[in-house]
Formats: C-alpha cells, structure tokens, sequence
C-alpha cells in the first residue's frame, strides 16, 4: 500500500513562500532615511530660494533646487536638472565666486554673501547667498540659500503701471497648447521670460534703426514700464526690464497686448530692415490680430 504524503508537506510545497515583509520594510526605510534623499527633501521644504548641487568650481552639477529657486532664476527644472551651473546656470565665474567657494573649502560654511548671478531672460540680478558644504551619501555637494536684493525697489506688486487692453492677438496653437500643458510655475516664468525679451527687443529696435514711427513707439514703450526697468550696469546701454513682481495674471494680457502693438507697427512701417527685426519678436509665439492678416 502506497503511503500518501503527509498533508502539510504537501501544502507547504503546493504554497508560494511569504513574502519577507521586515525585509522589505528594512529596505525601504534606507532608501528614505540616506543623507541625499532627506537633503533633497530639505531643499524643497526650505523657505527661500534654495539649491542643493556637486561642489567643485568649473564642474558643479545641479542636484536639486526648490520652487523659489526656479522664480527667482526664471528657469524651469528641466533646463537645470543635472546640468552645469556655469555653462548651463545661473552661476557666474568670477573670482568672487572662487572666493565663496574657498570659505566652504576652509571653513565649510559662509552666511549673506553678495553675488551676482545670470537669470532666464538674460539679466544679472544680485542677490544675497548663504551656504553650507554638506556630505549627501559620500558625496560633497553645496547646499545654497538665496535672497535677491533689490535696492530703492520701486512698488511693483501688481499691473497698475501697465495700462492693459484686451488683445487680439493670441497664441500660436502649438505655444497655447504647450503653455497649458506646464505648471503654474514653469509656466509663469517662460511667460514672463517671452514678455522680457519682446519688450526688450521693441525697446532696442527703436534705438538700432533710424525711422521717426519706431523710435517715438519705443519710447513711449519705455516711459510706461519705466516701473519695470531694472539698472544693473550704468555702462550697460541696452535697457533691461524685470517683471518678476508684475502679477502672474497679467503676464499674458501684456505680452500679448505688446505683440498687438509691434504687428500693427509691422503692418504700417515700409523698412524691410525693421520689419524683419519686429517680426523676430513675435513671429516665435504670436498670429497677428485678425484684422492685419493678409496685410502687407
């Protein structure tokens, strides 16, 4: 007589083992509670404008930066993410620089240190930083706070200074749909980087090219966001324009009333020169209001 197999052997063969759950939750926790993912997560609970990255002074890489970083650099993250903070940042190289990172070499920290440092539209803004060499999983790195300073500030907190109308101009399709697919952030700060360099450029072609219709526009441009100009050099001729404090609601309504303004000057001025330098401004982003389509 063939015995059978006692029926808890085969119930245990029959059965896929358990799953080791201390195991799991042991492996978890480290992954959660290494130096690099709890500085991460200090960097974007930080209060200001904050950026963690790989020390070094030609080479240091962004690890990670915070919100108010991206405001204040008018970038988004995916121009900064793993990218060089000179060639591709905000980072300046100076020997101020070489400075600052001599103290975190020696000294390991510096606290309110002024520099200057380069932002999306163009501009050179000054800012306050302190900052501390930290070790993120055996790895040197840098972690930043900034403040911006902005000196004799003029009250810029909302659209007053800027008489807006309703456009007719609008987007093209692929700009509105790539517009409404961003954040509330990157998308801010890619309109306000649109509305600096159109401004900008209206400004400058007025001061480049000799025609009495362009120059009068120009200035009177310039007379009405005079609350938004910013003097970073007096040497510097070329008028720059900050609009960081000008309300995220009426960053669009003025670009594109801007954009309504330089078509109808494309549509009137003869000056093949002019036109091609106005139309550089608006043709990357804009269709001209109804009325001027088909226009010469």
């Amino acid at each position: 007589m063939t015995r059978g197999k006692p029926p808890q052997q085969a119930d245990s063969r029959g059965r896929a083992p358990p799953p080791d759950v201390t195991s799991a939750r042991i492996a978890a926790g480290r992954i959660m509670f290494d130096t690099k993912t709890l500085c991460l997560d200090l960097v974007h609970r930080a209060a200001v404008a904050t950026s963690l990255s790989t020390s070094g002074h030609t080479d240091a890489r962004y690890l990670a930066v915070n919100n108010a970083y991206l405001a204040l650099a008018e970038r988004v993250w995916d121009e900064l993410m793993g990218e060089c903070l000179i060639a591709k940042g905000s980072a300046i190289s100076t020997p101020e620089r070489d400075r600052r990172l001599a103290l975190l070499e020696r000294q390991g920290y510096y606290d309110r240190e002024r520099a200057v440092i380069g932002v999306g539209s163009g501009r050179r803004i000054e800012v306050e930083i302190s900052a501390q060499r930290i070790w993120c999983s055996g790895l040197a790195c840098d972690l930043e706070y900034f403040r911006q300073v902005v000196p004799g500030a003029a009250d810029m907190s909302g659209p007053a200074a800027i008489s807006l109308a309703t456009p007719r101009t609008t987007f093209l399709p692929e700009v509105a749909d790539n517009l409404a697919h961003l954040s509330p952030l990157d998308r801010a700060i890619l309109l306000r980087r649109m509305l600096t360099a159109v401004a900008e450029g209206a400004v400058m072609v007025g001061q480049v090219r000799p025609n009495r219709a362009v120059w009068q526009y120009s200035q009177a441009l310039r007379e009405r966001l005079e609350p938004y100009i910013c003097v970073v050099n007096s040497t510097d001729r070329k008028t720059h324009f900050d609009f960081s404090r000008l309300a995220d609601a009426s960053v669009q309504t003025c670009l594109l009333e801007l954009a309504d303004e330089l078509w109808s000057l494309i549509h009137f001025i003869r000056d093949p020169v002019i036109v091609d330098m106005l139309r550089s401004l608006v043709v990357p982003y804009t269709t001209p209001p109804p009325l001027l389509i088909g226009g010469g």
